[in-house]
């Protein structure tokens, strides 16, 4: 996912929320956002061509071609259970739930979309906790229409539930933490929720009316269990609520909950407005904790078989270095046999030549280059071979190399093949360093070698 871009489309009620994020090696980067108002009182039709000229002109205002792209929808819209089933039907879990779905929501199965997350297993128990998300289809009935009118694909559509706990769970590992309890503040909701080890374990919204505080309160004393001890404070995270805010003054009244504001900065987004599309953004360039998508396979961004290409392209590209590195090493030695009947004029053989190895080992780290932009996860192969042609020494080579979701493997021949061993793992790319098969002699007298090793 290096280097790809991600836009993640928070739609709500009044406001449509824009975040484009673009992964590096390291981290990920907010390469450009917005926040629009949308026209109250329109719907259907009218609000997804609103919404779909807007996406359009922030694309084209801020030239970004994005590879994915995530919408997401209002809490509200979606139905929420957390249930406990045997572990005995994980294999076919997504058709137990489709036959017992009535028993969990007031609607037909023909009239919803939905998907799950499992929580946790314990095996000790035979039970098996996992998150289920429902969602009536009208709800996502204009993406068809946002996706062909912006001209790409549209890759999932999650809650800004799940996508707030993203966003905090991806903020948390900078930060070191593993649980957040947090309260989400809109103009006409408040939204609960409880993110721990990356998973959603509680999530409600509340409409701001009478009795708000007391359904808070009570809320928070549901949480609380699953967090802090009973004499301890619960911390809480505050997001969108200005000091002046009313509502601000009467939660602080309430015992045993320790608010905080939320910081922005490590995100470096200017509103909290834009945390949810964030959350929805982070799906397109790293692996998020919740795998929540209800857009139906059939309505999502076909994945295109250029990554498996890749994937192959790599391969051979990977074993042609090699071939070539090896095949320089095995003629500088031959050339070195013969210098004295080819004088200068093998030299210059032996220097054209290298030369050529050199223009065709550029031309290959370019081409890699350009296809790990393409190819998701992984080191990239190019760094491992220039580890290993660094690592080994000169008066061996590798006639083989094999790289693979496995680990890595190397073939070839050395003076003395048991000096590869602390050469290798010595080196901060590699690990579980070890023989595959006994050392052998080979004609030439040097020993026959086969190792594996493994990306750190």
């Amino acid at each position: 996912m290096i280097f790809q871009t991600s836009l993640g489309v928070d739609i709500g009620e009044h406001e449509l929320c824009l975040a484009c994020l673009k992964a590096s090696s390291r981290d990920v980067q907010l390469v450009a956002h917005a926040v629009y108002a949308i026209e109250q009182g329109i719907h259907g039709e009218e609000k997804s061509t609103a919404v779909s000229e807007l996406i359009k002109g922030f694309l084209r205002e801020n030239r970004i071609t994005p590879a994915s792209v995530f919408l997401g929808i209002p809490r509200g819209n979606a139905i929420l259970r957390y249930l406990e089933l045997p572990i005995a039907v994980k294999e076919n879990l997504r058709e137990t739930l489709g036959y017992e779905l009535e028993k969990h929501v007031p609607f037909s199965p023909e009239d919803v979309y939905f998907d799950f997350q499992i929580i946790s297993e314990d095996k000790s128990a035979d039970r098996l906790q996992l998150l289920l998300v429902v969602v009536k289809k009208q709800a996502l009935s204009t993406v068809p229409a946002i996706s062909e009118r912006v001209g790409f694909g549209i890759s999932g559509v999650g809650l800004t539930a799940t996508a707030l706990a993203d966003y905090f769970s991806w903020r948390s590992k900078k930060e070191i933490a593993i649980a957040i309890s947090f309260i989400y503040a809109r103009e006409h909701h408040i939204e609960l929720g409880l993110v721990k080890d990356g998973m959603l374990l509680y999530s409600r919204e509340l409409s701001r009316n009478e009795g708000l505080i007391e359904a808070i309160s009570a809320a928070l004393s549901k949480m609380r269990p699953d967090f802090v001890k009973a004499d301890e404070p619960l911390d809480t995270v505050l997001c969108g609520m200005e000091k002046d805010d009313p509502l601000l003054e009467r939660l602080n009244k309430i015992d045993g909950l320790a608010l905080h504001p939320v910081d922005l900065s490590g995100a470096q987004i200017p509103s909290v407005s834009l945390m949810a599309a964030y959350g929805l953004a982070l799906k397109g360039v790293r692996k998020t904790s919740m795998d929540i998508n209800l857009l139906p396979p059939a309505l999502r961004k076909k994945p295109s078989k250029l990554k498996v290409y890749t994937m192959f392209g790599l391969v051979s590209l990977a074993l042609l270095g090699a071939l070539a590195w090896g095949g320089g090493v095995f003629l500088q030695h031959q050339w070195t046999l013969d210098r004295l009947d080819d004088g200068i004029k093998k030299l210059g053989s032996h220097l054209k030549k290298f030369e050529q190895i050199k223009t065709d080992k550029k031309r290959i780290e370019d081409r890699i280059d350009y296809l790990n932009t393409l190819r998701r996860g992984g080191p990239p192969i190019l760094d491992t071979i220039k580890e290993l042609s660094e690592r080994i020494p000169k008066n061996a080579w590798v006639n083989r190399f094999t790289f693979s979701e496995k680990g890595i493997q190397i073939e070839g021949e050395a003076a003395s093949a048991s000096q590869l061993i602390p050469l290798l793992e010595a080196s901060p790319m590699f690990g579980d360093v070890a023989f595959l098969s006994a050392i052998t002699k080979a004609r030439s007298g040097k020993e026959r070698f086969r190792i594996g090793l493994s990306p750190k």
